[in-house]
């Protein structure tokens, strides 16, 4: 059983009522990977974590729009910042920690890989300079180092992904910034320079992701990283109940 966070969707930048918001597509590459999906509200209280995280096997953190440095001692968003109401942002940071503390499986998507970045204080860019060639699903390849995990998982050839971003985290922190006594690593890039993987070597699964495997779920790649990430999760579930 694999959760899923949610977008939060609330004024100034969404009209109507709050709500929560997730893509289908997510779902259904968990499914076909053989995983039970199951979401998890995106301004879940960090309290509740916990009760919700004994149930599952695994977490996939999605995309969703602009982190908010200010948060965390940072500068105030940019002018092309959409920034995740406060809760989003908090249960996200939090749900990171909690789940590489139990050595869950962790997937990071987008938003999701910057939330993990920004756990390990890693540097953080809110528009980056190549936008336009990162966004509305532009295709581009990345280059992986080829003795990480995620090369393990889809191959050390080159590869395209679909893209939909304008923020990006800049490094994997330095090795001061520690999370739980965890670092974190940088393993793949752009043609350009933009960070587009990174992973935690000290725990068996946990990999982000700047790019959307989930909008090209035909792809290698993207079979590779669905497959192997249900697979751990299976694991982590024989281990909890041996």
């Amino acid at each position: 059983m694999i959760g899923l966070t949610t977008e939060v969707l609330d004024a100034p930048w969404y009209k109507g009522r709050r709500r929560y918001q997730l893509f289908t597509d997510y779902s259904a590459c968990l499914r076909e990977a053989g995983a039970v999906p199951v979401l998890i509200p995106g301004d879940t209280p960090p309290e509740d974590l916990p009760a919700i995280l004994d149930k599952l096997d695994g977490v996939l953190t999605t995309g969703g729009d602009d982190a908010d440095l200010r948060t965390l001692g940072g500068p105030a968003p940019t002018p092309e910042c959409k920034p995740v109401p406060a809760e989003q942002q908090t249960m996200n940071l939090e749900l990171a920690r909690l789940v590489l503390q139990r050595d869950m499986p962790l997937l990071a998507v987008c938003f999701g890989m910057q939330m993990l970045g920004l756990a390990f204080d890693a540097g953080f860019d809110q528009h980056i300079d190549v936008h336009a060639d990162h966004g509305k699903g532009i295709e581009h390849p990345v280059r992986l180092e080829s003795d990480s995990q995620l090369a393990d998982v889809v191959g050390t050839a080159p590869f395209l992904v679909p893209s939909f971003h304008h923020q990006a985290l800049v490094d994997a922190g330095s090795q001061s910034q520690q999370l739980l006594g965890m670092g974190l690593r940088a393993v793949a890039w752009a043609d350009d320079g933009t960070l587009e993987a990174v992973e935690v070597p000290a725990v068996n699964f946990a990999l982000g992701v700047q790019w959307h495997p989930e909008r090209a779920p035909d792809s290698d790649a993207s079979r590779a990283l669905f497959s192997r990430f249900v697979a751990a999760a299976a694991t982590y579930r024989s281990l909890q109940t041996a």
